[in-house]
């Protein structure tokens, strides 16, 4: 008897193994021999590549992460993690990173573009009712701790490789083991499992479902960070301004720092100022000038040069499927989620968990466990893809029709006393569902895979 990673269990652990089963072997299903020992290429190492490959680690495969980025810099902006993605960073041991790398979070209160307060929602009493707390923390700190981490657990990690195409060893078997061409004309080790974990511009999804996929512009993101201060905001609170469809907001990390994004409904083809130009705050200042003097000592305080991005936030159409045999997608390369929703980066976290899962726990094959992932994963996905469509639209309204709805929003948000109960509840609700939900009642009616999909591939062009 062996482990999965191969290794000979000792006596007494085979005579307890032999106990167990009740199926007569006749009837068991066989343990193939590729499902130990993988060989797994990655392209792409950011947080669902990293953490993919982390989790893999610990199966005894051995795991090539290639990242097309030749450094990454101590700079950028940060990102939301909730409980359901911290609740995967505890898994991978980096429970202790995420308190030392994570701003305290209590409060979620909107203000109106006149500073007067709308909504305030305490945290705590969902936080310790989900067991975990959320927290917001530094992008890129959060991406060198994976990258060590990976390649301290023994990962084989390789910067400045961009991923051109992706071969079959055997062409006219679809389901053959595969290598990944680089631009530089090299290539990857034959691997058994290929996981494509490029972002929304991904190389692998075009493999896998044989287009490339147009991206559609919703809205325009500036981000960074900036020093706390009280003239802004409270250091364990995260504030929203809202009016005239847009949004500015502020959230504490750690460090003494906020993590600051501001959104507007500009057309995509608005002119862009340089990057790292005194034009950003001009440009900002513009667009936020009717709101509050808390927002214009937040535009005062961004250092436009180190610390100012400015991005068109787009999304693709939903995917018939996530892998192509043995090529496999995860995080935003499998289903971009619209930064309004917060839970980019912990789906991609909850991805790999379940990956890894169905590779540990089944012995069919590696197709078959990548099916049962994509089975998995499709319908929690899809429904966050569409619900994030849905906030866009409120948020940051583009037409007549939105306005309509934005308004009403806001005068929820103003007048409806009990809408905190209502945020709170969706708010459990998404965070409770994911890696792997709460068992439900027999009584209780879900819906299915095949409808949720038949039902996003029809909602999604909306």
């Amino acid at each position: 008897p062996h482990s999965r990673t191969g290794v000979r269990r000792s006596p007494l652990a085979a005579f307890r193994c032999l106990r167990l089963p009740s199926t007569p072997p006749s009837s068991r299903v066989p343990t193939e021999p590729e499902m130990f020992d993988l060989e797994v290429v990655i392209i792409g190492g950011g947080i669902g590549g990293l953490s993919a490959g982390i989790f893999l680690r610990r199966l005894g495969y051995t795991v090539h992460c290639y990242e097309r980025a030749p450094e990454i810099l101590p700079i950028g902006a940060a990102i939301s993690l909730w409980t359901n993605g911290v609740k995967v960073m505890n898994s991978l041991g980096l429970g202790k990173d995420m308190i030392r790398m994570g701003g305290i979070m209590d409060k979620m209160i909107y203000h109106n573009e006149k500073d007067e307060e709308w909504f305030n929602l305490d945290l705590n009493p969902m936080f310790k009712d989900l067991g975990e707390r959320g927290y917001p923390v530094s992008r890129a700190e959060l991406q060198k701790l994976l990258m060590d981490t990976f390649v301290e657990r023994g990962g084989k990690l390789t910067l400045g490789k961009t991923c051109v195409d992706i071969k079959l060893v055997d062409a006219k078997d679809e389901n053959s083991k595969v290598y990944a061409v680089f631009d530089d004309g090299s290539k990857s080790p034959v691997a058994d499992m290929f996981i494509g974990a490029d972002g929304i511009r991904s190389r692998t999804r075009e493999y896998v479902i044989g287009e490339k996929l147009p991206l559609l512009y919703r809205y325009t993101n500036w981000n960074g960070l900036i020093p706390m201060n009280e003239a802004i905001g409270k250091e364990n609170e995260w504030i929203m301004w809202v009016g005239e469809g847009k949004r500015a907001s502020v959230m504490p990390i750690a460090d003494g720092r906020f993590y600051f994004f501001m959104g507007a409904p500009l057309p995509e083809d608005h002119p862009w100022p340089a990057r790292g130009s005194e034009e950003l705050r001009t440009e900002l200042k513009e667009i936020f000038k009717n709101f509050p003097k808390r927002v214009q000592n937040l535009i005062d305080s961004i250092d436009v040069k180190q610390s100012c991005n400015r991005l068109p936030i787009c999304d693709i159409d939903a995917l018939p499927t996530f892998s192509k045999g043995r090529v496999v997608l995860l995080g935003d390369s499998a289903h971009p989620t619209l930064p309004v929703m917060g839970q980019g980066g912990a789906l991609a976290l909850e991805d790999s968990q379940v990956l890894a899962h169905f590779l540990e726990t089944t012995n069919v094959s590696v197709i078959d466990a990548i099916e049962r992932y994509v089975e998995h994963r499709r319908d929690r996905t899809h429904r966050i893809v569409l619900k994030g469509r849905e906030r866009v639209k409120q948020i940051y309204p583009h037409t007549e029709k939105d306005w309509e709805g934005t308004k009403g929003w806001y005068d929820t948000l103003k007048n409806n006393k009990g809408f905190t109960k209502l945020v709170e509840k969706g708010l459990h609700f998404n965070l409770s569902q994911g890696p792997f939900p709460p068992r439900k009642s027999a009584s209780n009616n879900t819906t299915t895979a095949t409808e949720s999909k038949e039902k996003v591939m029809s909602e999604s062009k909306a």
